[in-house]
C-alpha cells in the first residue's frame, strides 16, 4: 500500500525584517530626538501623511544631509537591511542604496497617519525606526519580539504601526484558527526604542490614533534599486525600434 505524505507549502509569503539596536543606540536616540525637535521648530514640514490632522508633523526628506545623528542612523539601517533583503530573495548582484530619511512626530491626542505607502518606481523596501518607544525600557538589549510584534490590532495600545495584508479576500472569510500566520490580515508593531522594522514598499500601513500627550517619534526611509542608466537608454531605443517596425 502506498503511503501518502501530504505536503504543505505557503504561497505568496510577505517578507518582513526587524533589528533591535539595543543599548548601543541609547545615546544616538537622544541626539536624534533632539535634532527632530530642532527641525520641527525651525522648518516647515511637507503636507504629507502625518500632517492630515492637527496632532502630527512630518519633516522634509534628507534629514541625513542636515544632521550627524541621522547620517549615522542611515548608515546603520542600510548595513543591517541588506542581509534581510538578500534573505527575501533580492539578488546579491543588485546595486542598492538607501534613500532620504524623514522624521515623523505625533505630539497631541488624536494623532494618526492614514493608510499609505513609501516610495515608488525604484523603491523596493522601506521601514520605520523608533528612537523612543511608547514606554521606557530599563535594558534595551532585552527584546521580546512577541511583546512588540504580532497579528491583529491591539485594543489596549494606541499609536501602533499596522501593516495591512494586500489580500483583502482574507477579510471576508470567517473561521476559527489556531494561529494567524497565514490568515491574519493585519500585523502590528508597537513602537519600542531602538527597534527597526523593514518591509516591502508595496506594503500599505498606517498608525492608529494616540490618546495622550506623549510624543511619538519615528523615522522613515526608502531602500532603492540603482538603475543602470546605459541599459535604460538601450532599452528605450529598442522600444522605439520595435514601434517603427510595426
Amino acid at each position: 500500500m502506498t503511503v501518502l505524505k501530504p505536503q504543505f507549502s505557503p504561497l505568496f509569503p510577505i517578507p518582513f525584517g526587524y533589528v533591535n539596536f539595543g543599548e548601543s543606540f541609547r545615546e544616538l536616540n537622544k541626539n536624534i530626538i533632539k535634532d527632530i525637535e530642532f527641525e520641527k521648530e525651525n522648518s516647515k514640514g511637507k503636507t504629507k501623511t502625518f500632517t492630515k490632522n492637527s496632532s502630527g508633523w512630518q519633516s522634509n526628506q534628507g534629514m541625513e544631509t542636515r544632521y550627524k545623528s541621522f547620517k549615522e542612523l542611515s548608515d546603520s539601517i542600510f548595513r543591517n537591511a541588506i542581509p534581510i533583503l538578500f534573505e527575501s530573495g533580492v539578488s546579491q548582484n543588485e546595486v542598492l542604496s538607501i534613500g532620504s530619511l524623514w522624521a515623523n512626530m505625533i505630539y497631541a491626542p488624536g494623532g494618526f497617519s492614514i493608510p499609505h505607502l513609501h516610495g515608488s518606481g525604484r523603491t523596493i523596501w522601506t521601514g520605520v525606526y523608533y528612537p523612543k518607544g511608547l514606554s521606557e525600557e530599563e535594558n534595551l538589549d532585552n527584546f521580546d519580539n512577541k511583546k512588540y510584534l504580532g497579528y491583529g490590532i491591539p485594543n489596549n495600545v494606541h499609536g501602533a504601526l499596522v501593516c495591512k495584508d494586500p489580500n483583502i479576500c482574507k477579510r471576508i472569510v470567517k473561521f476559527k484558527t489556531d494561529h494567524q500566520k497565514y490568515y491574519g490580515h493585519n500585523f502590528s508593531i508597537i513602537p519600542r526604542e531602538s527597534l527597526l522594522v523593514l518591509f516591502p514598499a508595496w506594503m500599505e500601513h498606517f498608525v492608529t490614533p494616540t490618546i495622550d500627550n506623549k510624543k511619538r517619534y519615528s523615522i522613515s526611509f526608502a531602500i532603492n534599486v540603482q538603475y543602470d542608466a546605459e541599459s535604460i537608454i538601450i532599452n528605450k531605443s529598442e522600444v522605439v525600434k520595435c514601434k517603427n517596425q510595426q
